[in-house]
C-alpha cells in the first residue's frame, strides 16, 4: 500500500511523510478517526513509507524488497494487533497470532475493512471481539525483538478501542519507553473511548472524513460504476468508506443498503398495532424479525441502532421541510419519505433516548432479544400514540 493508493487526505500524508525526512517520528502514534474510516490504508502506507529502500520525496517506491513484502504483510518487522475471538479450533485465550492468516486475506482483499467485515469474515456471530492480557503479552514479545531488515520495527494496532483494561495498563510501560527502533500506530474509530492514559503516550494523527469527489472518483475507477451511482452511494454513505466500497462492488442498482432497509421493515412492524382481534397480527412477524437479528449478533445490533438514530434524524428533518439535508429519499430506500411523517420533531428525541439507551445495553451483555422487544414495544407507543 502505497500514500497514493490511499483516498484524499493529503494534508495528513504530507505531515507524515515530513515526519519522516526530518527525523521526527514519533514512536507512538494514534490514527483516529471515525466510523468507517480508512486509517488502517493510511497506517500500511505509512508503514511502507518508513521501510522503503528507496523512497521518492513523497512516497514508499513500491517495487525494492522491502515494499514487495509489505504489499504481502509478511515484511519479518511488520506486526498486526486486531480484536480476536473465540472459535472451534481457538477454544480460549484468543491472540492475533491465531488469526494472521486470515487478517492478511481480509485486508489484502479490502484495506479499507471496517469492524463488521472483519467480523463477517471470521463468521463470530454473537461474539464479541477484544484484545486480552495475553495479546498485549504477546506485543512486549514482539516489539522487544531486534529488527531483522528495516531501521524499524512497527506495530500497527488496528480497533485499539478493543483493548480490556488490563491489556491497556500492562502495555504503558512499552508506549511511554518503546524498545529502539519501535514505532507503535493505533488505528481507531473513536479514539476517545482509550483510555486517557493511552492517548497521553501517543501523538495524535486526526482522520477527516474523504472529500466526497475524490471518493465519488475512487469508486468510478475502481469499481466501473458511473458518475452519478458514485455519487448517490457516496451521499448515503456520510463518508464511511468501508460501505461506499461494498455498495459499489455489489454493483446492484437498488441504493439503498441492507440496513436500511431493515431500518424502514423494523419501523413498520413497530408502528403496527401488536395484536388484533384474533390476538397475531404483527406480532409473528415482529417476532421472526426479533430472532433473526439476534442471530446476526450484538456487534450488528449495535450498528444497527446506531444507524438507526441517524435515520431517525433524517426523518426528523424530512417531516420539518428540510429535504436538502438529508442523504436518504425514496429512490435510495423506498418508502422513506412517507414513513418521515411518523417521526418528527414531537418524538425524535425520545426514539433516539431509547436507541441510545439500548445500544449501551448491547455493550453491557443485556440480552438482545429481550432488549429488541422492550425496545419495539416502546417505539409501538412513540410512532403511534393512538396504541398508548
Amino acid at each position: 500500500m502505497r500514500f497514493s493508493e490511499v483516498i484524499g487526505l493529503q494534508e495528513v500524508k504530507d505531515r507524515l511523510v515530513s515526519a519522516v525526512k526530518e527525523d521526527r517520528v514519533s514512536h507512538a502514534q494514534l490514527f483516529s478517526g471515525h466510523k468507517g474510516s480508512h486509517g488502517l490504508a493510511l497506517a500500511l502506507a505509512y508503514a511502507s513509507f518508513l521501510m522503503c529502500e528507496n523512497r521518492t520525496h513523497d512516497d514508499s517506491c513500491g517495487v525494492c524488497p522491502a515494499c514487495v513484502k509489505n504489499d504481502k504483510l509478511v515484511h519479518p518487522d511488520l506486526h498486526f494487533s486486531f480484536p480476536a475471538v473465540t472459535t472451534p479450533e481457538v477454544k480460549e485465550k484468543p491472540r492475533s497470532m491465531n488469526f494472521i492468516e486470515k487478517w492478511r486475506g481480509a485486508v489484502l482483499d479490502n484495506p479499507y475493512l471496517g469492524l463488521d467485515d472483519w467480523y463477517d469474515h471470521l463468521g463470530v456471530g454473537n461474539k464479541q471481539g477484544f484484545m486480552s492480557v495475553e495479546e498485549a503479552n504477546d506485543i512486549m514479545r514482539k516489539m522487544s525483538l531486534k529488527t531483522f531488515e528495516s531501521p524499524f520495527k512497527i506495530l500497527i494496532m488496528w480497533m485499539p478501542e478493543k483493548m480490556r483494561v488490563d491489556a491497556a495498563n500492562k502495555l504503558l510501560k512499552t508506549l511511554e519507553e518503546p524498545p529502539p527502533g519501535s514505532v507503535f500506530v493505533l488505528v481507531a474509530e473513536d479514539g476517545n473511548a482509550l483510555l486517557s492514559t493511552i492517548r497521553s503516550r501517543t501523538q495524535l494523527v486526526r482522520i477527516p472524513v474523504p472529500d466526497p469527489g475524490l471518493l465519488a472518483e475512487y469508486l468510478i475507477q475502481s469499481y466501473k460504476i458511473d458518475s452519478e451511482k458514485a455519487k448517490r452511494i457516496v451521499r448515503i454513505v456520510d463518508g464511511q468508506v468501508a460501505p461506499a466500497i461494498s455498495m459499489a462492488r455489489i454493483g446492484s442498482e437498488e441504493m439503498g443498503t441492507p440496513m436500511e432497509h431493515e431500518f424502514i421493515h423494523w419501523m413498520r412492524l413497530c408502528y403496527m398495532p401488536f395484536y388484533a382481534k384474533d390476538g397475531t397480527y404483527a406480532w409473528n412477524d415482529l417476532n421472526d424479525w426479533i430472532d433473526e437479528t439476534n442471530k446476526k449478533g450484538k456487534e450488528h445490533i449495535k450498528r444497527f441502532l446506531a444507524f438507526c438514530s441517524d435515520a431517525s434524524r433524517e426523518c426528523m428533518l424530512l417531516s420539518v421541510g428540510a429535504g436538502n439535508l438529508v442523504r436518504f429519499d425514496d429512490s435510495v430506500i423506498p418508502g422513506f419519505g412517507k414513513f418521515s411523517r411518523f417521526i418528527h420533531s414531537g418524538n425524535v428525541e425520545a426514539i433516539m433516548e431509547l436507541l441510545g439507551k439500548a445500544s449501551y445495553g448491547v455493550e453491557r451483555n443485556a440480552n438482545p432479544r429481550i432488549l429488541l422487544l422492550d425496545l419495539s414495544f416502546k417505539l409501538n407507543v412513540l410512532l403511534n400514540p393512538r396504541s398508548s
